[in-house]
Protein backbone atom coordinates (compact mmCIF):
# COMPACT_ATOMS: atom_id res chain seq x y z
CA UNK A 1 0.00 0.00 0.00
CA UNK A 2 1.33 3.65 -1.20
CA UNK A 3 -0.90 5.54 1.35
CA UNK A 4 0.82 8.85 1.53
CA UNK A 5 -0.10 10.33 5.42
CA UNK A 6 -0.73 14.17 4.57
CA UNK A 7 2.27 16.15 5.70
CA UNK A 8 1.97 18.32 9.16
CA UNK A 9 3.07 21.87 9.13
CA UNK A 10 3.58 24.08 11.95
CA UNK A 11 3.65 27.59 10.21
CA UNK A 12 4.59 30.34 12.90
CA UNK A 13 2.71 33.63 12.94
CA UNK A 14 4.71 35.51 10.93
CA UNK A 15 4.44 33.42 8.23
CA UNK A 16 0.51 32.66 8.38
CA UNK A 17 0.54 36.76 8.08
CA UNK A 18 3.05 37.08 5.31
CA UNK A 19 0.61 33.90 3.68
CA UNK A 20 -2.55 36.16 4.47
CA UNK A 21 -0.69 39.11 2.92
CA UNK A 22 -0.23 37.81 -0.13
CA UNK A 23 -3.45 36.35 -0.84
CA UNK A 24 -4.52 39.66 -0.41
CA UNK A 25 -1.84 41.21 -2.76
CA UNK A 26 -0.66 43.39 0.37
CA UNK A 27 2.57 45.58 -1.43
CA UNK A 28 5.73 43.09 -0.78
CA UNK A 29 8.97 43.77 0.34
CA UNK A 30 11.99 43.45 -2.00
CA UNK A 31 13.50 41.02 0.72
CA UNK A 32 12.08 39.29 3.11
CA UNK A 33 12.76 36.54 5.18
CA UNK A 34 10.12 35.44 6.58
CA UNK A 35 8.36 35.06 2.80
CA UNK A 36 11.66 33.23 1.32
CA UNK A 37 11.17 30.47 4.29
CA UNK A 38 7.13 29.95 2.29
CA UNK A 39 9.47 29.92 -0.75
CA UNK A 40 11.41 27.00 0.64
CA UNK A 41 8.23 25.45 1.75
CA UNK A 42 6.46 25.57 -1.38
CA UNK A 43 3.84 27.60 0.02
CA UNK A 44 4.71 31.00 -2.47
CA UNK A 45 5.93 31.15 -6.09
CA UNK A 46 8.09 34.52 -7.95
CA UNK A 47 5.73 35.64 -10.71
CA UNK A 48 8.32 38.86 -12.25
CA UNK A 49 8.04 41.22 -9.37
CA UNK A 50 4.52 39.88 -8.28
CA UNK A 51 4.36 37.08 -5.54
CA UNK A 52 1.31 34.06 -5.74
CA UNK A 53 0.71 31.10 -3.68
CA UNK A 54 0.82 27.76 -4.71
CA UNK A 55 -2.13 25.79 -4.61
CA UNK A 56 -0.35 23.89 -1.24
CA UNK A 57 -0.26 27.40 0.02
CA UNK A 58 -3.79 28.22 -0.54
CA UNK A 59 -4.57 25.08 0.99
CA UNK A 60 -2.34 25.92 4.12
CA UNK A 61 -4.01 29.37 4.05
CA UNK A 62 -7.84 27.38 3.78
CA UNK A 63 -6.98 25.47 6.73
CA UNK A 64 -5.53 27.97 9.25
CA UNK A 65 -7.92 30.01 9.07
CA UNK A 66 -10.94 26.94 9.74
CA UNK A 67 -9.25 26.01 12.47
CA UNK A 68 -7.00 29.22 13.70
CA UNK A 69 -6.48 27.29 17.04
CA UNK A 70 -5.18 23.46 15.84
CA UNK A 71 -1.69 24.68 15.38
CA UNK A 72 -0.93 22.10 12.41
CA UNK A 73 -2.46 21.73 8.70
CA UNK A 74 -2.44 19.16 6.80
CA UNK A 75 -1.25 19.19 3.51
Amino acid sequence: MTDKKPKLLILSQPQRATLEGLSNRRPQLPTDPIREELVTLGLVVAQGTKWALTPQGKKVLAASSNRRNSGGFSV
